[in-house]
């Protein structure tokens, strides 16, 4: 009975949940930017946010990104096999018939629940999901394969998070780009560092990442260098919810670019999303119930299901 229901949790696991967080806090940026230069929002502002409006944006992007993730471990067999992770689908856990099935399922839901919400929504969300599912993994861009259109993907996937929450509280003006540059930079930054763990296994799978061709210490040096970005563009915004997370996450980054090892930009990018979802707590105290929940869930769905340690803060 157990095994049973540990196999039907497959399908919501494969979803790679613990990456929804990134986007989520990106989101949630900037459905508060009106609130960029209070750390701390007054409890009786706490209470009168639109929580409805908030939880349908955070089911939105769940959908939207959970669907373009089947579609890149669907593309990433060979590679995910060689780089040992993302096994349930690498290692035939749920047939690729069902993930295809989940992927038409999770994107329909997407596509509706943002058209109920707004036609601007219903356009970043299928502009996010075409970037992120189809022209990242798939030919002819396949941009996940060329080193200056992923870095370029990736700064977009930022982009279009944050747009998505900025797009509920103001109307489109030209300061969803700018209000946008210093959590652009960063989701930039840790970008970079997340090429670095999977180096051997795209190496022997001859995928032309940044991290193959120019090795981790420029990999690591270019992270800090859109690191400086941020900050420089949040002094500039006067974006005093980014000054706080870049804070709280120099020390991690200054190790990283100390020390230029591959541990320490892994742990460097584990804990700023930690720091960075930790500020959102302050504005959206229910956040780290959600958080706490997703963590050990995880945890303990993969503790029991394949002995394995994930998520975890190690390097």
């Amino acid at each position: 009975m157990k095994s049973s229901f540990l196999k039907s949790l497959d399908y919501f696991f494969v979803l790679r949940p613990m990456l929804f967080f990134p986007g989520w806090i990106t989101l949630l940026a900037g459905y508060f930017i009106l609130q960029r230069q209070n750390l701390f929002l007054k409890p009786a502002r706490t209470l009168h946010q639109d929580f409805a409006e908030i939880g349908l944006l955070i089911l939105l992007f769940a959908l939207a990104m959970g669907a373009s993730f089947l579609l890149n471990q669907l593309q990433d067999v060979e590679s995910d096999k060689a780089n040992a992770k993302l096994f349930i689908v690498a290692e035939g856990h749920i047939t690729r018939r069902a993930v295809i099935w989940e992927i038409i399922l999770l994107s329909v839901l997407a596509l509706a629940l943002a058209w109920f919400l707004s036609v601007l929504h219903f356009i970043l969300t299928a502009g996010f999901m075409v970037l992120t599912g189809y022209l990242y993994n798939y030919p002819p861009l396949a941009l996940k394969d060329r080193p200056l259109g992923s870095l370029v993907a990736n700064s977009l996937m930022g982009w279009f998070a944050f747009a998505l929450g900025w797009a509920a509280v103001n109307p489109l003006s030209v300061a969803v780009i700018t209000d946008a540059l210093p959590y652009v930079f960063l989701n930039t930054a840790l970008y970079f560092f997340t090429t670095l763990p999977d180096m051997e296994g795209d190496r022997k799978s001859k995928k032309h990442t940044l991290a193959v061709l120019m090795g981790a210490d420029i990999v690591i040096r270019l992270a800090f260098v859109f690191f400086v970005f941020s900050l420089i563009s949040a002094w500039w915004l006067k974006d005093y919810t980014l000054l706080l997370i870049a804070a709280l996450s120099a020390p991690f980054f200054i190790r990283a670019l100390w020390t230029s090892a591959v541990s320490d930009a892994v742990r460097t990018t584990k804990f700023t999303i930690l720091f960075f979802a930790l500020v959102i707590c302050f504005k959206l105290p229910f956040f780290f119930i959600l958080m706490i929940t997703g963590f050990y869930a995880t945890r303990w769905y993969f503790k029991q299901r394949f002995n394995f340690d994930y998520p975890n803060f190690k390097g």
